[in-house]
């Protein structure tokens, strides 16, 4: 082999471990750095949590990967326990762009309710729900959204439409909301249907076969 060829190819070659190791002391110092901020988070210290967070964020990563993402919602989580809504809705944006979730949606929706804006946060969910009709998080802070505003009707349109669809997410907590739409309608005969329906597919569920009994009885 040509000796200026093979110094060549010994260069790159070095330059290439180079750089996958400081790329794996980054995703490393990066998982560390977030774990310290998780545990911030869980004692209320948000600030701290939410420096934490933006640190690990900041490591070099070629990919977004899946612990990127999960440092990511941290970070907003973090912003939104701070009430700056405005900063964690950016950030949403950004995971949305990068990787499409229905848990990005729900939280920038409670972002605008956390910024007196319940239109825009419908329009969030129903963005959502166009995007990823088979992830269950819109569809529920679509309907919590429309209960917290007494429209009950449309409330059960938007439960009824998610439980039409193969939901990979939620499905639980949806046909738990159907339940309690019905019951904030005074139909205690429909909710108790549900209730007993509910219970067949989650038999285990305390809350599910207290709801039931309470409703057999009204």
């Amino acid at each position: 082999m040509d000796k200026k060829l093979k110094a060549v190819l010994i260069a790159a070659l070095v330059i290439v471990l180079g750089g996958a190791g400081f790329l794996g002391y980054e995703y490393v110092t990066q998982k560390l750095t977030a774990n310290d901020g998780i545990e911030m988070l869980s004692k209320g210290e948000y600030q701290k949590a939410y420096e934490a967070f933006e640190k690990a964020g900041s490591k070099k990563t070629i990919l977004w990967t899946n612990q990127k993402n999960d440092v990511m919602f941290y970070q907003a989580e973090s912003l939104y326990r701070l009430k700056r809504y405005k900063d964690a809705i950016r950030i949403y944006d950004r995971i949305i762009e990068k990787k499409p979730q229905g848990r990005a949606y729900e939280w920038k929706a409670l972002c605008y309710m956390g910024l007196g804006q319940e239109e825009q946060a419908l329009e969030v969910c129903s963005e959502g729900i166009r995007s990823l009709p088979s992830e269950g998080e819109s569809y529920y802070a679509k309907y919590s959204i429309l209960a917290k505003q007494e429209k009950y009707d449309e409330g059960l349109s938007v439960v009824g439409e998610a439980l039409k669809q193969n939901l990979t997410t939620k499905k639980k907590d949806l046909m738990f909301a159907r339940i309690s739409l019905y019951e904030a309608k005074f139909d205690f005969k429909t909710a108790y249907r549900y209730a007993k329906e509910y219970v067949k597919a989650y038999p285990d569920d305390e809350k599910g076969k207290k709801e039931a009994t309470f409703l057999e009885t009204r």
